[in-house]
C-alpha cells in the first residue's frame, strides 16, 4: 500500500507539471490534481488488491490486455492494434516495465486526458473572449469526468480525441485526433465522419424551417445509425445480415432516455442493484450528465447564436452514433461521455451569447 500512495503521488506531481498556464496555476486544474491522488487511494485503500472491480470489469479487461501485449508483443494487424487498444496498453506497459503498479498507470493516462480536455476546451472558450470561471468547468470536465479518470478504463481518452477534432485549432492535429478515435473506437469515427459529410452538405443548403427539417435530420441519422452497425457487423464478422432494430418503442425511448442523460430508465434489475431513486439521487451529483445534453437541445435551433452550424454537426454525430449503440445491449453514461465536452462548450457559450444579447435588447 505504501507503494501504491507513493506512485500515485508521483504521478500526480507530473500531472502538476501540466497544470501551469500563462505563468500562473490554473486553479481547476490544481484542484483536480489533488482529488484524482486523494481519490485512486481511497479506492486502493477500500478495495485492496480488488480495487481492479469497482464500478466497472471493463478494468480488469484493460489489465487482461495488457498481459496478452506483455506475453504475445506486438502484431501489425490492424484488427489486433484495435482489439488490443494499442494506443491505450502500449503507453502504460512502458510505465509498468519501470515498476508502475498497471491499473494506476491506466488511471493516470485518464487523469492526463482529462486534463488535456479541459486545456482544448478552455482555450477555446478563451479564443471567444470569455474569461473561464471555474464553474465553466461542469460543462465540459465536471463531475463524472473526474470520477472516470479514477478508473482505468479508456473513456477519457476518447472524449479527448472529439473534443480535439471540433476544437483543436491545430488542422493535422485535428485528423490525428480523428485517427486515434478511430483506433479507440471504430463506430465513433464512423459517427464523426458522417456528420462532417452532412455538415459540408448543410454549409450549402441552409436549413429551413429549421424545427421540422431537424426532426427529419434527427430520424435519418438514428436510422443511417442503425443500418451502419448492421451492415458493419455483416463487413467484418462476415454474419448473416440481420435487419436493426430501429422503428420500435423501445429503440426510441432508449433515444430519448439518451438525449436527456436518463439512460438508468432503460436498465432492467438485472443490470445494476441500485432502484431508479438512487441513480437519480446519483444523477444530482453526477450533475453532467443530464445538464449538458439538455443545455446543448436548449440552444440547439437558436440560428442567433454562434456555431449554430458546428452545434447541428455535433448533433447528428450524436444521433448517429446513438442509433449505431442502440443495436447493442449496453447503454450507460459512458454511451454519451464521447460527445459531453463538445456538448457542454457548445450550450456554454450559446447561454453567455444569449445572455448578452438579451441585455443588449
Amino acid at each position: 500500500m505504501i507503494l501504491f500512495i507513493s506512485q500515485a503521488v508521483l504521478l500526480g506531481l507530473v500531472l502538476i507539471l501540466f497544470t501551469r498556464r500563462f505563468g500562473s496555476y490554473d486553479l481547476y486544474l490544481t484542484l483536480f490534481t489533488a482529488v484524482w491522488v486523494l481519490a485512486v487511494i481511497v479506492i486502493r485503500f477500500i478495495y485492496g488488491v480488488d480495487h481492479v472491480s469497482f464500478y466497472s470489469s471493463d478494468q480488469g479487461t484493460q489489465i487482461v490486455l495488457l498481459n496478452q501485449f506483455i506475453d504475445q508483443g506486438v502484431s501489425l494487424s490492424l484488427d489486433k492494434i484495435i482489439g488490443g487498444r494499442y494506443i491505450v496498453v502500449a503507453p502504460v506497459w512502458l510505465l509498468n516495465r519501470v515498476g508502475f503498479d498497471a491499473l494506476l498507470a491506466f488511471k493516470f493516462f485518464q487523469a492526463l486526458s482529462l486534463l488535456f480536455t479541459y486545456r482544448v476546451c478552455s482555450d477555446f472558450i478563451r479564443s471567444q473572449g470569455i474569461k473561464i470561471r471555474l464553474w465553466h468547468a461542469i460543462l465540459f470536465s465536471g463531475p463524472l469526468f473526474i470520477f472516470l479518470s479514477a478508473l482505468g478504463l479508456r473513456d477519457l481518452q476518447i472524449v479527448l480525441c472529439v473534443s480535439y477534432f471540433y476544437l483543436g485549432q491545430v488542422p493535422l492535429l485535428r485528423f490525428v485526433a480523428l485517427g486515434v478515435s478511430g483506433l479507440l473506437r471504430p463506430h465513433l469515427t464512423v459517427a464523426l465522419i458522417f456528420a462532417w459529410l452532412v455538415g459540408q452538405w448543410l454549409k450549402r443548403h441552409p436549413l429551413k424551417r429549421a424545427p421540422l427539417a431537424l426532426i427529419a435530420i434527427t430520424v435519418a441519422a438514428f436510422v443511417a445509425g442503425g443500418f451502419g452497425f448492421a451492415l458493419g457487423g455483416f463487413f467484418k464478422y462476415e454474419n448473416n445480415y440481420v435487419s436493426p432494430k430501429l422503428f420500435t418503442q423501445e429503440a426510441w425511448w432508449r433515444f430519448f432516455a439518451n438525449l436527456l442523460g436518463l439512460q438508468f430508465l432503460t436498465f432492467g434489475k438485472d443490470v445494476v442493484r441500485l432502484t431508479a431513486t438512487q441513480l437519480l439521487a446519483l444523477r444530482l451529483f453526477f450533475v453532467d450528465t443530464f445538464m449538458i445534453p439538455i443545455l446543448f437541445i436548449a440552444t440547439l435551433l437558436n440560428n442567433k447564436l454562434s456555431f449554430s452550424a458546428l452545434r447541428i454537426e455535433v448533433f447528428i454525430s450524436f444521433v448517429f452514433f446513438l442509433g449505431l449503440v442502440s443495436q447493442t445491449n449496453f447503454n450507460s453514461s459512458r454511451q454519451n461521455l464521447p460527445f459531453l465536452s463538445i456538448m457542454g462548450v457548445l450550450a456554454l457559450l450559446g447561454i453567455l451569447q444569449a445572455r448578452k444579447l438579451d441585455a443588449e435588447n
